[in-house]
């Protein structure tokens, strides 16, 4: 072992050597913490002061004023229908023998569209008139069996006078007239009966030929020569019409009247008061805006709808240049206005929440006050009140969740208007 390890004064050296390393650490550290700790300490007081001065001071809120709803009208979607539509089904069974009409050819009323064979028919129908005259002579037989009956109780009663004939003898040819009445009654109903099938018949064989009810356009086709018919059931469809919104089976023909067609168009219930007949309108065809067709209300149902709270309102548009196709997407526009005065503020400003909708109005002493509003028609960017304003408030049109009812704000005019 050295002497410089037992030697004192070495001992004090590397003693002061290892305090001295020691402070300068804990120098360092604490410089360290000092650079870490004191900022964010003023940050958090500044925090802090800056929360204290946002809590005291008065908020600054964007206000306007609302402006009068002006007027819009009204335009609606809609879908164009032939006045008159017909589809046209077959009222006898059998093969369909002849076609004389395709779409898109007119016809008039009472024009033969096709004809349908019904052999059957015709047979029932001569087997019915052979059991008429079957009938009828039958209805001679009686009628000449009453006769006999009739005067054969004469003779016995001119006899029963003279005392010549027995009782009995008379009470049976009374008896066999009354029978013989009987028999003529019941023939004559079995010649009306069998009258009457045969008139049945001959219907069914008059709808053998299929005629156009009214004047108009074919617009729907669904069966060629050979077919078989059902009497009143569809047929598969060879060229869907315009107007079927199935595409099913349909009927043999289908004919519409064009020269004017009309539309169904739901108002609302806050424009109803206002759409009587006779009032004008505007049909616009998407790809034609700059071409309205004018045209006038027709019919309305005086009634809202529960469901959907709309009047079913009918439109009636000239058609005679066809300009117009049936199936068509038009707009329909009504020059009118809702019932009740309206105002109009910006979407921001309408307040939904569990109080109802409201706006945020400024009164006096630039105090928050809340009004409960009735909402109108809706912009997208605007929205009509149709009550719970005056027209003269000072509205907030961006409030915050924080605006409490009677807090002082700051108005800010705002540069937007409705």
């Amino acid at each position: 072992m050295s002497v410089a390890a037992h030697d004192p004064a070495v001992a004090r050296v590397r003693t002061r050597t290892m305090s001295a390393i020691g402070l300068a650490v804990a120098g360092v550290l604490l410089i360290l913490l000092a650079i870490g700790v004191v900022p964010r300490v003023r940050r958090s007081r500044a925090l802090v002061l800056a929360a204290e001065s946002v809590k005291t001071a008065v908020p600054a809120v964007s206000v306007g004023q609302p402006a009068p709803a002006p007027e819009a009208g009204l335009t609606l979607a809609a879908t164009t229908q032939a006045i008159q539509d017909a589809i046209i089904y077959a009222r006898t069974s059998g093969y369909l023998a002849k076609r004389y009409v395709d779409i898109g050819d007119h016809v008039n009323a009472g024009q033969l569209l096709a004809e349908i064979d019904s052999p059957e028919i015709e047979q029932q129908l001569q087997q019915a008139r052979a059991d008429l005259l079957q009938s009828q002579k039958n209805l001679d037989l009686q009628k000449t069996a009453l006769a006999l009956a009739e005067v054969t109780m004469g003779r016995y009663k001119a006899a029963d006078e003279q005392g010549a004939v027995a009782v009995q003898a008379l009470d049976q040819s009374v008896a066999a007239y009354r029978t013989a009445q009987a028999g003529v009654a019941a023939a004559e109903a079995n010649v009306e009966s069998y009258r009457a099938n045969v008139q049945r018949l001959l219907t069914l064989t008059s709808f053998q030929r299929v005629l156009a009810p009214f004047s108009g356009t074919v617009i729907q086709r669904n069966v060629d020569v050979g077919a078989l018919i059902t009497a009143g059931s569809p047929t598969d469809n060879t060229a869907v019409a315009p107007t079927s919104v199935t595409g099913a089976a349909n009927g043999l023909f289908e004919v519409a009247q064009l020269d004017t067609l009309r539309v169904f168009v739901n108002v609302p219930q806050a424009y109803a008061a206002n759409i009587r007949v006779g009032i004008p309108a505007q049909i616009t065809v998407r790809g034609h805006l700059m071409h309205p067709i004018a045209a006038s209300v027709t019919r309305t149902a005086n009634a809202i709808d529960p469901g959907t709270r709309t009047l079913l309102t009918e439109v009636d548009i000239p058609n005679q240049a066809r300009l117009i196709l049936a199936g068509m997407f038009v707009y329909v526009s009504f020059d009118v206005t809702p019932t009740g005065t309206r105002w109009r503020v910006p979407a921001t400003a309408v307040i939904f929440d569990a109080q109802g909708t409201r706006l945020a109005t400024i009164g006096s002493g630039n105090t928050i006050r809340f009004r409960d509003v009735t909402l109108g028609r809706d912009f997208g960017a605007a929205i009509d009140i149709q009550a719970g304003l005056e027209g003269n408030e000072t509205i907030v049109t961006q409030p915050t969740v924080s605006l409490q009812e009677g807090q002082v704000v700051r108005p800010i005019e705002s540069q937007r208007t409705p």
